[in-house]
């Protein structure tokens, strides 16, 4: 945990990692200790919690899909919200429903990202029907995985179809195809 720059203080993963309660220890504390001296990093806590809350109300929605990290599913989780998780290796297809009682639909791709920047996602139909497209996703050095949240009233929607997620991005001044992923995508089950 880092307090490096007062004028905002806490970076916005950190306070992230806090309001998901995902920051332990002494980082919890240093970071408390700061927040409340400070006024402006307090009031950016504020937006961090605001703009968590309307994550959780979007994806129970349907009215956005989105990129997330671990500190936020974690977070939408303790606050109730249902999530489905599939893990995916590069070039892999694998079966996938939605439940009536899931809220969010998250896809694990895992992919070597070394090196690229401009990273993108599309979420396709088979017959080439783009469903969805993020760009400019986010991703560090150590990054080994994209968690892609789609909320599963969206899902619902869909008819039973295999679906394709591209992942593409900037290495060495050209675009290119970093992973695909199949979805045997079902429908709704019942249980």
């Amino acid at each position: 945990m880092s307090v490096e720059r007062c004028g905002r203080g806490a970076s916005f993963a950190d306070l992230v990692d806090y309001w998901a309660g995902d920051l332990t220890g002494a980082d919890a504390a240093q970071l408390e200790a700061h927040l409340f001296e400070c006024a402006e990093c307090a009031k950016y806590l504020e937006e961090v919690v605001a703009l968590g809350h309307a994550i959780g109300e979007g994806m129970r929605g349907a009215h956005f899909q989105s990129i997330v990290t671990d500190s936020v599913l974690n977070r939408l989780s303790r606050d109730g919200v249902r999530i489905r998780s599939y893990a995916f290796e590069p070039g892999q297809t694998i079966p996938c429903s939605v439940w009536p009682d899931d809220d969010l639909v998250v896809s694990r791709l895992r992919a070597d990202l070394t090196g690229y920047t401009n990273v993108g996602l599309v979420l396709a139909r088979e017959d080439g029907v783009e469903m969805s497209r993020i760009v400019d996703i986010p991703i560090g050095p150590e990054t080994t995985e994209i968690i892609d949240a789609v909320p599963a009233a969206r899902l619902r929607a869909v008819p039973s179809c295999r679906l394709r997620l591209v992942l593409s991005g900037t290495r060495e001044g050209r675009e290119q195809v970093i992973a695909e992923y199949g979805l045997e995508h079902t429908g709704t089950e019942t249980r």
